[in-house]
């Protein structure tokens, strides 16, 4: 999705700084967005590796001057039962997806301060607002995005900066295709009420809103974007019956 958000921006005629700890992927990137005359510069930057994301956002802003928006895409998830959490695998998520945007947020809010203006918008899902069993680092990490997210937008708006968050849906990423046989991916979308999964493009669009002056009025918000699938419950009904689909049970 960090990919699709790029290009979205620089089609828009924005400069983008990527910071990336794939530096290889980040640069292939903006050298083929260079290449069409986009202004695109990519910086490795690992939100692990606190002293090396924060020398990253340092060479970002010098490079822009100024900071209208900050794009926190940084995430990753870890699969076990509260019972048997290993607590450094679930102290990593949340450096990986809570501590990495309060880093990045901290770092270019002084900017965004001086200039009177600037949108924020982070990476939350609806893992954060319901619950996937065996997943509860990921599900409190990306909960807390969001609590994080309505909390920035009432310290920084008299500031004229807004924070929303977004809550992706099942989306057709290169990681879930990688991960998902077709099959598998059928069944997620089988739970979405437009009977498909999402697309990188259709997140970045949503992400691109909220960064933009038509939002100007939209802060402290969580845009949900996952095709219908929290908007029902998981009873089964007459409806699931008459469509050949299983849920519950």
């Amino acid at each position: 999705m960090g990919a699709a958000c790029v290009r979205r921006l620089a089609a828009e005629g924005a400069r983008v700084v990527i910071t990336d700890a794939k530096a290889e992927m980040g640069e292939a990137l903006a050298a083929r967005l260079r290449g069409e005359g986009h202004d695109v510069l990519a910086l490795p930057g690992d939100v692990m590796d606190e002293a090396g994301f924060d020398d990253a956002l340092d060479r970002a802003i010098a490079h822009l001057g100024s900071v209208d928006v900050l794009i926190n895409v940084a995430g990753g998830s870890y699969h076990a039962y509260i019972a048997d959490i290993a607590l450094d695998q679930f102290d990593r998520i949340y450096r990986l997806n809570v501590r990495s945007t309060v880093q990045a947020c901290q770092k270019v809010l002084p900017a965004m301060r001086q200039a009177g203006r600037g949108a924020i918008v982070n990476m939350a899902s609806i893992s954060g607002i319901a619950s996937d069993p065996g997943w509860s680092a990921y599900n409190s990490a990306k909960a807390g995005i969001i609590a994080l997210t309505k909390a920035l937008a009432w310290e920084e708006g008299r500031n004229g900066i807004r924070a929303n968050a977004i809550c992706p849906g099942t989306t057709a990423s290169e990681r879930l295709r990688n991960f998902l046989t077709p099959e598998r991916m059928r069944e997620f979308a089988s739970a979405i009420a437009l009977d498909r999964v999402g697309t990188p493009d259709e997140q970045a669009a949503a992400i691109l809103f909220l960064a933009s002056d038509d939002a100007s009025f939209i802060t402290g918000a969580t845009l949900v974007v996952d095709g219908g699938l929290t908007a029902r419950g998981w009873q089964p009904t007459d409806f699931d019956r008459n469509h050949g689909l299983v849920r519950g049970g």
